[in-house]
Protein backbone atom coordinates (compact mmCIF):
# COMPACT_ATOMS: atom_id res chain seq x y z
CA UNK A 1 0.00 0.00 0.00
CA UNK A 2 2.89 2.21 1.14
CA UNK A 3 4.19 1.69 -2.68
CA UNK A 4 1.13 1.97 -4.53
CA UNK A 5 0.38 5.44 -2.74
CA UNK A 6 3.46 6.91 -3.83
CA UNK A 7 3.80 5.90 -7.32
CA UNK A 8 3.33 8.94 -9.91
CA UNK A 9 0.48 9.64 -11.12
CA UNK A 10 1.64 9.70 -14.71
CA UNK A 11 1.16 6.21 -14.25
CA UNK A 12 -2.11 6.06 -12.99
CA UNK A 13 -3.29 7.79 -16.29
CA UNK A 14 -1.71 5.28 -18.33
CA UNK A 15 -3.49 2.96 -16.81
CA UNK A 16 -7.01 4.69 -16.85
CA UNK A 17 -6.30 5.81 -20.81
CA UNK A 18 -5.39 1.97 -21.66
CA UNK A 19 -8.28 0.67 -19.92
CA UNK A 20 -10.67 3.23 -21.65
CA UNK A 21 -8.90 2.01 -24.90
CA UNK A 22 -9.84 -1.24 -24.28
CA UNK A 23 -13.21 -0.69 -23.50
CA UNK A 24 -13.41 1.23 -26.99
CA UNK A 25 -11.65 -1.84 -28.95
CA UNK A 26 -13.82 -4.59 -27.52
CA UNK A 27 -17.31 -2.43 -28.02
CA UNK A 28 -16.14 -1.76 -31.40
CA UNK A 29 -15.03 -5.69 -32.38
CA UNK A 30 -19.07 -6.50 -30.77
CA UNK A 31 -20.67 -3.16 -32.94
CA UNK A 32 -17.98 -3.36 -36.05
CA UNK A 33 -20.39 -0.59 -37.97
CA UNK A 34 -20.12 1.86 -35.36
CA UNK A 35 -17.25 4.11 -34.19
CA UNK A 36 -17.14 5.56 -30.77
CA UNK A 37 -15.03 7.71 -29.06
CA UNK A 38 -14.45 8.46 -25.56
CA UNK A 39 -13.42 11.49 -23.47
CA UNK A 40 -12.81 12.30 -19.69
CA UNK A 41 -13.13 15.34 -18.77
CA UNK A 42 -13.38 17.81 -15.66
CA UNK A 43 -17.48 18.65 -15.36
CA UNK A 44 -17.95 22.44 -14.95
CA UNK A 45 -20.31 23.99 -13.71
CA UNK A 46 -20.41 22.67 -10.42
CA UNK A 47 -20.33 24.78 -7.09
CA UNK A 48 -16.71 24.29 -4.99
CA UNK A 49 -16.55 21.70 -2.22
CA UNK A 50 -16.85 17.80 -3.00
CA UNK A 51 -19.08 18.11 -6.59
CA UNK A 52 -15.94 19.60 -8.03
CA UNK A 53 -14.38 16.60 -8.25
CA UNK A 54 -16.97 15.14 -10.29
CA UNK A 55 -15.83 13.78 -13.55
CA UNK A 56 -17.93 13.19 -17.03
CA UNK A 57 -17.07 10.19 -19.09
CA UNK A 58 -18.37 11.39 -22.64
CA UNK A 59 -18.80 8.40 -25.31
CA UNK A 60 -20.02 9.00 -28.67
CA UNK A 61 -21.06 6.81 -31.56
CA UNK A 62 -21.67 6.87 -34.94
CA UNK A 63 -24.03 5.13 -37.39
CA UNK A 64 -22.87 3.75 -40.94
CA UNK A 65 -24.29 7.27 -42.48
CA UNK A 66 -21.79 9.18 -40.06
CA UNK A 67 -24.99 10.62 -38.24
CA UNK A 68 -23.67 10.98 -34.92
CA UNK A 69 -25.78 8.86 -31.94
CA UNK A 70 -27.05 10.82 -28.94
CA UNK A 71 -24.33 11.51 -26.63
CA UNK A 72 -24.25 9.65 -23.28
CA UNK A 73 -22.84 11.19 -20.64
CA UNK A 74 -22.10 9.10 -16.86
CA UNK A 75 -21.00 11.36 -14.04
CA UNK A 76 -18.96 9.77 -11.41
CA UNK A 77 -17.71 11.53 -8.20
CA UNK A 78 -13.79 10.62 -7.79
CA UNK A 79 -10.27 11.89 -6.86
CA UNK A 80 -7.01 11.62 -7.76
CA UNK A 81 -5.96 9.58 -5.44
CA UNK A 82 -9.31 7.45 -5.77
CA UNK A 83 -8.15 6.91 -9.21
CA UNK A 84 -4.65 6.02 -8.69
CA UNK A 85 -5.46 3.38 -5.87
CA UNK A 86 -8.66 1.81 -7.94
CA UNK A 87 -6.74 1.62 -11.64
CA UNK A 88 -3.35 0.34 -9.81
CA UNK A 89 -5.20 -2.48 -7.99
CA UNK A 90 -7.50 -3.15 -10.74
CA UNK A 91 -4.47 -3.58 -13.08
CA UNK A 92 -3.26 -6.10 -10.69
CA UNK A 93 -6.00 -8.16 -10.85
CA UNK A 94 -6.03 -8.64 -14.31
CA UNK A 95 -4.78 -12.56 -14.97
CA UNK A 96 -1.46 -11.90 -16.71
CA UNK A 97 -1.21 -14.90 -19.37
CA UNK A 98 2.09 -15.47 -20.31
CA UNK A 99 2.82 -13.97 -23.92
CA UNK A 100 7.02 -14.27 -23.57
CA UNK A 101 9.08 -17.20 -25.28
CA UNK A 102 10.61 -17.73 -21.65
CA UNK A 103 7.41 -18.11 -19.95
CA UNK A 104 5.81 -21.30 -18.47
CA UNK A 105 7.58 -24.89 -16.83
CA UNK A 106 10.67 -26.18 -19.09
CA UNK A 107 10.23 -29.35 -17.23
CA UNK A 108 8.11 -32.51 -18.77
CA UNK A 109 4.57 -33.17 -17.03
CA UNK A 110 5.69 -36.24 -16.19
CA UNK A 111 8.78 -34.86 -14.01
CA UNK A 112 6.56 -32.38 -12.63
CA UNK A 113 3.85 -35.08 -11.07
CA UNK A 114 6.98 -37.04 -10.41
CA UNK A 115 7.65 -34.65 -7.94
CA UNK A 116 4.54 -34.12 -6.89
CA UNK A 117 4.26 -37.58 -6.22
CA UNK A 118 7.19 -38.13 -4.61
CA UNK A 119 6.50 -35.70 -2.12
CA UNK A 120 9.84 -33.14 -2.88
CA UNK A 121 7.13 -30.68 -4.00
CA UNK A 122 4.11 -29.72 -2.00
CA UNK A 123 0.74 -29.32 -4.01
CA UNK A 124 1.32 -25.38 -2.79
CA UNK A 125 3.83 -25.33 -4.94
CA UNK A 126 3.24 -26.94 -7.91
CA UNK A 127 0.12 -24.41 -7.90
CA UNK A 128 2.88 -21.53 -7.77
CA UNK A 129 5.58 -23.37 -10.03
CA UNK A 130 3.47 -24.69 -12.60
CA UNK A 131 0.27 -23.01 -13.04
CA UNK A 132 1.72 -19.47 -11.52
CA UNK A 133 -1.04 -19.48 -8.53
CA UNK A 134 -0.01 -16.98 -6.44
CA UNK A 135 0.31 -18.00 -2.46
CA UNK A 136 -1.96 -15.85 0.20
CA UNK A 137 0.23 -13.26 1.90
CA UNK A 138 1.91 -13.39 5.46
CA UNK A 139 1.63 -17.08 5.07
CA UNK A 140 5.25 -17.91 4.40
CA UNK A 141 7.71 -18.97 6.85
CA UNK A 142 10.50 -17.44 4.86
CA UNK A 143 9.38 -14.46 5.99
CA UNK A 144 10.98 -14.66 9.50
CA UNK A 145 14.23 -16.32 8.05
CA UNK A 146 17.49 -14.24 9.32
CA UNK A 147 19.71 -16.55 8.77
CA UNK A 148 22.68 -16.19 5.89
CA UNK A 149 22.40 -18.29 2.73
CA UNK A 150 21.13 -19.26 -0.09
CA UNK A 151 17.41 -19.53 -1.41
CA UNK A 152 16.73 -21.82 -4.46
CA UNK A 153 13.80 -22.96 -6.37
CA UNK A 154 11.68 -25.33 -4.50
CA UNK A 155 11.01 -27.59 -8.04
CA UNK A 156 15.24 -28.09 -9.08
CA UNK A 157 17.04 -26.54 -6.57
CA UNK A 158 18.80 -23.89 -8.80
CA UNK A 159 20.08 -20.81 -6.39
CA UNK A 160 17.74 -18.23 -7.21
CA UNK A 161 18.40 -15.41 -4.26
CA UNK A 162 21.10 -14.89 -1.67
CA UNK A 163 19.81 -13.48 2.07
CA UNK A 164 21.98 -10.97 1.72
CA UNK A 165 19.83 -9.53 -0.64
CA UNK A 166 16.63 -10.15 1.41
CA UNK A 167 14.49 -7.31 3.31
CA UNK A 168 11.53 -6.68 4.94
CA UNK A 169 9.31 -4.47 2.76
CA UNK A 170 6.04 -5.41 4.74
CA UNK A 171 4.21 -6.50 1.41
CA UNK A 172 3.64 -10.11 2.62
CA UNK A 173 5.92 -11.78 0.58
CA UNK A 174 9.96 -12.99 0.54
CA UNK A 175 11.06 -10.12 -1.08
CA UNK A 176 15.25 -9.16 -2.22
CA UNK A 177 16.82 -6.20 -4.37
CA UNK A 178 19.01 -8.32 -6.14
CA UNK A 179 18.77 -11.96 -7.96
CA UNK A 180 21.15 -14.77 -8.97
CA UNK A 181 21.76 -16.36 -12.80
CA UNK A 182 19.22 -18.89 -11.77
CA UNK A 183 16.61 -16.51 -12.15
CA UNK A 184 15.35 -14.76 -15.57
CA UNK A 185 12.92 -12.08 -16.85
CA UNK A 186 9.90 -12.57 -18.65
CA UNK A 187 9.52 -10.33 -21.54
CA UNK A 188 6.24 -9.43 -23.86
CA UNK A 189 3.91 -9.72 -21.06
CA UNK A 190 1.62 -7.00 -22.16
CA UNK A 191 -0.30 -7.43 -18.80
CA UNK A 192 2.39 -7.08 -16.71
CA UNK A 193 3.62 -4.15 -18.67
CA UNK A 194 0.27 -2.75 -17.77
CA UNK A 195 0.59 -3.38 -14.09
CA UNK A 196 4.19 -2.14 -14.20
CA UNK A 197 6.09 -5.52 -13.28
CA UNK A 198 8.25 -8.64 -14.38
CA UNK A 199 7.08 -11.76 -13.87
CA UNK A 200 10.24 -13.53 -13.11
CA UNK A 201 11.13 -17.82 -13.53
CA UNK A 202 13.49 -20.29 -12.61
CA UNK A 203 15.91 -20.42 -15.58
CA UNK A 204 16.68 -24.14 -15.55
CA UNK A 205 12.78 -25.25 -14.78
CA UNK A 206 10.80 -22.38 -15.89
CA UNK A 207 8.84 -22.20 -12.93
CA UNK A 208 6.88 -18.90 -12.06
CA UNK A 209 8.60 -17.20 -9.29
CA UNK A 210 6.79 -13.87 -8.63
CA UNK A 211 7.08 -10.58 -10.00
CA UNK A 212 10.06 -7.68 -9.67
CA UNK A 213 8.87 -4.15 -9.15
CA UNK A 214 10.92 -0.85 -10.12
CA UNK A 215 9.62 0.85 -6.97
CA UNK A 216 12.99 -0.09 -4.40
CA UNK A 217 13.31 3.16 -3.93
CA UNK A 218 10.94 3.39 -1.21
CA UNK A 219 12.73 1.05 0.70
CA UNK A 220 16.46 2.80 0.10
CA UNK A 221 17.76 -0.55 -1.19
CA UNK A 222 20.63 -0.21 -3.67
CA UNK A 223 18.85 -1.81 -7.39
CA UNK A 224 15.90 0.34 -7.08
CA UNK A 225 14.27 -3.53 -7.51
CA UNK A 226 11.82 -5.50 -5.55
CA UNK A 227 11.83 -9.26 -6.33
CA UNK A 228 8.69 -10.27 -4.81
CA UNK A 229 8.82 -13.42 -5.26
CA UNK A 230 6.44 -16.62 -3.45
CA UNK A 231 8.13 -17.95 -0.48
CA UNK A 232 6.70 -21.56 -1.81
CA UNK A 233 8.16 -21.72 -4.26
CA UNK A 234 11.56 -20.98 -2.76
CA UNK A 235 13.67 -23.58 -0.77
CA UNK A 236 16.25 -21.74 1.92
CA UNK A 237 19.53 -23.38 2.08
CA UNK A 238 21.72 -21.99 5.44
CA UNK A 239 25.45 -21.50 4.54
CA UNK A 240 27.98 -23.76 6.23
Amino acid sequence: VKAYNTMKVLGAQVITLTLLLLVKAVDAFLTPTSSFTISWRAQRGYARGADSKSRIITMKAKNDNHEEIPTKRMSVKTSRRKIIRDGLIGSCLIPAAAFAEKAGPKLPESDWNELVKSGKLSKAAYSVLHDAATERPFTSELLQEKRAGSYCCAACGTKLFESKTKFNSGTGWPSFYDKLPGVELETGNYMDMLAMRTEVHCVKCGGHLGHVFDDGIIWEVPTGKRYCINGVALNFVAAA
